[in-house]
């Protein structure tokens, strides 16, 4: 399972994940945006989220991954 983290512009990054449990993390405490979503065979496979800036702290400590640069 895939999780990472990058820098979108000044005042965002995106963060794409295929853990359901972050997923679902996401969606009950944090409410980031999401920008995609990735199916196979029809089946939701990954998201991508836009994160906020202010939020880098949060979103490092939930997909467990630095931000690429």
């Amino acid at each position: 399972m895939g999780n990472k983290l990058w820098r979108l512009d000044g005042d965002n990054l995106a963060g794409y994940t295929e853990d359901h449990a972050v997923m679902a993390k996401i969606k009950r405490s944090y409410h980031f945006e999401i920008m995609a979503r990735y199916y196979r065979d029809g089946e939701l496979v990954a998201l991508q989220y836009r994160i906020p800036s202010e939020r880098k702290r949060s979103a490092r400590n939930l997909f467990e991954v630095d931000v690429l640069r």
